[in-house]
């Protein structure tokens, strides 16, 4: 990471810039995207300004303090700093958490018209087959029928009257057998 010193009205000895130093490095290590940091120090009459600016892949985060010390106006941005940047690993952490369940959840959500058969090796006490059903909402009739097109011995479909997930299955005799759960 780039760090970039200022000193404005003020004089910059080693002592100082090492323990700016320190301070950004343990930021650094908080969120590994920082690419560029400037740290601008101003000394207005009995005032000891300290500005931190962090540069990040989108975003740029800044921190203004002062006190009547320097070192406390470095203490308090770069705290300042580590706030705002534990918050944004948080948010970014639950955004990509969000994209991920997204990309699992999307197929088994995904309103296919036709259905769809995926075969898996087989191995014992494993999912071999799976079909995809349209998710459209439909009476226990229509569902009937969808049975009777696919040929299978059972299906879930959403009822449309009650909105929630029923299960339609072929008995031996012919006739059909409906599972209607309640919760």
């Amino acid at each position: 990471m780039d760090i970039n010193i200022t000193g404005r009205n003020i004089e910059l000895d080693e002592d100082l810039k090492t323990y700016i130093h320190k301070r950004i490095d343990k930021l650094e290590k908080l969120y590994r995207r920082i690419y560029k940091c400037e740290v601008i120090l101003e000394e207005e009459k009995i005032r000891q300004n300290a500005e931190i600016i962090m540069y990040l892949k989108r975003n740029k985060i800044v921190a203004k303090e002062s006190s009547p010390d320097i070192y406390a106006s470095i203490d308090n941005a770069s705290e300042n700093i580590k706030k705002q940047l534990r918050r944004l690993k948080d948010r970014v952490s639950t955004r990509r958490r969000r994209v991920v369940l997204g990309r699992i959840m999307s197929p088994i959500s995904r309103v296919r018209e036709e259905e769809e058969v995926i075969v898996v090796p087989e191995e014992r006490g494993e999912i071999v087959e799976e079909d995809r059903i349209p998710a459209k909402p439909m009476s226990p009739e229509e569902a009937r029928l969808e049975l009777e097109l696919a040929d299978n011995v059972f299906m879930a479909f959403k009822n449309a009257e009650t909105g929630r997930v029923n299960v339609l299955y072929r008995k031996n005799d012919g006739n059909y057998g409906l599972i209607e759960p309640k919760f």
